[in-house]
């Protein structure tokens, strides 16, 4: 496909006007739509339905622009990665992330390929809802993501691979009156005020589901947030209880500033996944990135730094 027929295409497309797009391409309009019916011709299926009103898509047209913009993503990080390598450098990686891999997973990584690979630059994106991290994936905005799997299966045109399992878990302070007791039933957390998931999602769902398997009402919600910082600073000021992804806190849980509770039945285990376009070769940068977070995954979340990088 001729890539200045698409680059017509997308401009039509996103400005739903042949005139707009041509005035924003710098081409006349009778060239503008002599690309158009070129690029219909070659792809036998109709892209737009001409009214005296202008150009309403046809479902062609969602579906090519879908995948134009992600092959346009594709050619800009290609020439990126040429002008890096020219200049002697090795390329660029971006990646999402679920918000649970900020606090400890992902600066692992990142300090890895700081030392080892200290000319790679790697953007990285913090996306708690899922439906915005694979469509970014899906566009060509990020070369992959790290990501919970979704109960309702991925997107068709994504593929994904597990990387490594992560629990919810209850957890409180270290000043915590439940911090020091070795069994604890789930009625005794009733007693005190939680810090929530989203209560439109699935954990909270299952948390719920929880309690009322152990014959309990629902624990009285009284901050909801996704925030490891809001977290941990509420978690040293009061009694609270929460129920988060080990990952979120591994760094406070290992330096005793937060404390797993051992509750019978209360934890929730999830799939950490690598999230990628089918069909997508990934530029070398990313595929190092995405070779570092394997060997954290493998090694308990701790990726080594190479001696001679210290």
């Amino acid at each position: 496909m001729n890539l200045g027929l698409l680059t017509h295409f997308l401009a039509a497309y996103e400005t739903g006007s042949l005139g707009k797009a041509a005035a924003q391409l710098g081409l006349s309009q009778p060239a503008l739509s002599k690309s158009i019916r070129k690029l219909e011709t070659e792809l036998d299926v109709p892209l737009f339905r001409r009214t005296t009103k202008g150009i309403t898509p046809t479902t062609y047209a969602d579906t090519l622009a879908r995948r134009g913009e992600a092959i346009q993503a594709d050619v800009r990080s290609f020439i990126a990665e040429l002008h890096k390598l020219k200049q002697g450098e090795t390329g660029e990686a971006r990646v999402g992330i679920a918000p649970a891999l900020a606090p400890h997973f992902m600066p692992e990584v990142l300090a890895h390929i700081a030392a080892a690979h200290p000319t790679i630059n790697v953007t990285v994106i913090e996306a708690p809802i899922y439906e915005d991290i694979s469509q970014a994936v899906l566009r060509g905005e990020l070369d992959f993501a790290l990501t919970n799997l979704p109960a309702k299966g991925v997107d068709p045109e994504l593929e994904w691979r597990e990387l490594f399992k992560d629990q919810f878990i209850v957890c409180c302070g270290k000043a915590h009156p439940l911090a020091r007791k070795r069994k604890v039933q789930p009625a005794q957390l009733l007693a005190y005020p939680w810090i929530t998931p989203a209560r439109e999602g699935v954990p909270w769902q299952r948390l719920g589901d929880l309690f009322v398997v152990a014959g309990c009402a629902l624990p009285r919600a009284t901050v909801e947030t996704n925030s490891a910082a809001i977290i941990m600073s509420l978690l040293q000021r009061g009694p609270f209880l929460t129920f988060v992804p080990r990952q979120l806190i591994l760094p406070n849980l290992r330096r005793a500033e937060a404390v797993e509770i051992a509750v019978n039945g209360m934890a929730m285990e999830r799939a950490i996944i690598v999230l990628r376009r089918k069909g997508h070769s990934p530029p070398m940068a990313a595929q190092l990135v995405l070779a570092a977070c394997d060997q954290a995954s493998a090694q308990g979340g701790i990726v080594a730094i190479p001696p001679e990088a210290c």
